[in-house]
């Protein structure tokens, strides 16, 4: 039937390489490995995006391409990310690993630890690129990367195509960004458009409306470039990564976009709908560009938000947003699609993470995960491909860190701080607004779940960088353009 539903589709696909795919299948569904021509994989990873802001869940805007993903294969109800804020949580998803485990954690700030020789994500440790790679994939990255601000640790030098930027935000329109902050395109800095280099600012933006007449919306830029990379990588595996800074700050969208929600009184969160709007026409042209090539069957699709919602996005029925250890700060719209292989309308109920997004792509294309790599993350497709949803758990416990700002789930019990002294306890299984405190009721569970914590706690090496003095000096460079942040001069090969 697998090979059949190829065949009526049209698709030149030979039987060598059908058979291979079909043997990861089986294999990744039962636990294996094999080594195969694999599946493509695309990630979506968005900004700040709540957890009640997608259609499938209630949101307010409609979001018909994102639902389709979950739709189309599961939702997660109790999917994580590794942190509440957004550069620390990339580098959870991109290694599979607790980011701690190498001092990342906190966003990259001004100060940094005298003994450490980077901020962020070190060079020498392994991302989803690096892995993929090492299996012949073609590896695109289109949209935010806030990994560190190292040459070495640069989108362009760690993926084969890199479209986008290095903050942790970016004008949606490029020519308001500052120096050291530009849009690249590979290695090369974009130059400010020629028509609009002595424009004013009042000009391009008012009030965080973009005249309909300028073109080049960061949002749809990015989407763009996601497709001209499929299109060119469409007959090899490929890992296209699209973490959109949409729906972060600064609030910014096309008046043409803005005008669709005028009945919304709120000035920024009508802002916030048009640009949630255009994330989810540009997730559908990347979608549409899957179907138009017939490689539905042939591509696992994952979608999920950085961290939870910020003050304009709601994050419905969760308490708390982004930058807290609330639910709604770490809780996070989380989908996948596998067509064919995950089925379709599921729903999974245990606690899945974005640690687990590496180990389940590597199995995707074949390949056991060694034990060498001491990733943090599981193969979720075990628990996913059956026709009734595994009811085993990926996972027992899941930690968390920010500064003071703790937590961990043990099961369905959630003990979380915020100065490390003061600790709340809540059920989750009958909770997930964690309205009830059980610090008083169930001081058993609370001992046990600290103890824990702390002992995961003292695994951890001191934090690299970020916004704490107490981490060490501040950086002469912090802020400022980096060599690789000049435009190529003529002479220039």
């Amino acid at each position: 039937m697998y090979f059949y539903r190829f065949f009526l589709h049209g698709r030149r696909f030979s039987v060598q390489r059908f058979s291979s795919l079909f043997v990861a299948i089986l294999l990744c569904c039962s636990g294996g490995s094999a080594r195969a021509t694999s599946p493509n994989i695309i990630l979506f990873f968005v900004d700040d995006l709540g957890y009640g802001d997608v259609g499938y869940q209630g949101g307010d805007v409609p979001t018909p391409h994102i639902d389709s993903i979950a739709n189309n294969g599961v939702r997660f109800t109790d999917g994580y990310v590794t942190c509440p804020v957004c550069a620390p949580s990339r580098a959870g998803l991109l290694t599979g690993r607790y980011q701690q485990r190498f001092g990342f954690g906190d966003n990259p700030g001004p100060y940094q630890r005298e003994k450490s020789t980077h901020i962020g994500i070190p060079p020498t440790e392994p991302i989803l690129s690096d892995r993929l790679q090492a299996l012949g994939y073609a590896t695109g990255l289109f949209g935010k990367t806030h990994d560190g601000p190292d040459e070495e640790q640069m989108a362009f030098s760690r993926w084969d195509e890199f479209f986008g930027f290095n903050n942790g935000a970016s004008n949606y329109l490029a020519d308001l960004n500052r120096p050291h902050n530009p849009i690249f395109r590979n290695r090369t800095p974009l130059q400010k458009s020629q028509s609009r280099q002595n424009t004013p600012r009042t000009e391009l933006i008012d009030n965080g409306v973009i005249p309909s007449g300028e073109s080049d919306y960061l949002t749809d830029s990015i989407g763009d470039a996601a497709v001209r990379f499929i299109d060119a990588n469409k007959q090899k595996p490929f890992l296209c990564y699209v973490p959109f800074n949409a729906i972060h700050g600064p609030f910014q969208a096309p008046q043409r976009l803005v005008q669709r929600f005028h009945d919304e009184p709120n000035q920024k969160r009508r802002l916030v709908k048009a640009m949630l709007h255009a994330l989810d026409q540009n997730v559908g042209k990347i979608l549409k560009c899957v179907r138009n090539h017939r490689l539905q069957e042939q591509t696992l699709i994952i979608f999920l938000s950085d961290n939870g919602g910020h003050d304009h996005s709601p994050n419905t029925p969760l308490r708390g947003q982004k930058g807290t250890m609330w639910e709604g700060g770490i809780r996070v719209p989380f989908c996948m699609q596998w067509q064919g292989v995950i089925p379709a309308a599921s729903i999974y109920h245990f606690p899945v993470s974005s640690l687990d997004i590496l180990p389940t792509a590597v199995a995707a294309a074949g390949i056991a995960v060694p034990p060498k790599w001491n990733l943090d993350g599981v193969n979720l497709l075990p628990y996913l491909c059956k026709k009734t949803i595994a009811k085993e758990r990926p996972h027992n416990e899941l930690y968390w860190s920010l500064g003071t700002r703790m937590a961990i789930r043990d099961l369905d019990y959630k003990l979380a701080t915020d100065d490390g002294k003061m600790y709340r306890l809540f059920d989750l299984a009958t909770d997930n607004g964690e309205k009830t405190n059980l610090i008083e009721s169930k001081p058993a569970v609370a001992n046990r779940l600290r103890e824990k914590l702390d002992i995961w706690k003292e695994t951890l090496p001191p934090n690299n960088a970020g916004w704490n003095p107490a981490i060490g000096p501040k950086r002469a460079d912090f802020g400022t353009p980096q060599p690789y942040h000049q435009l190529p001069s003529a002479s220039s090969p």
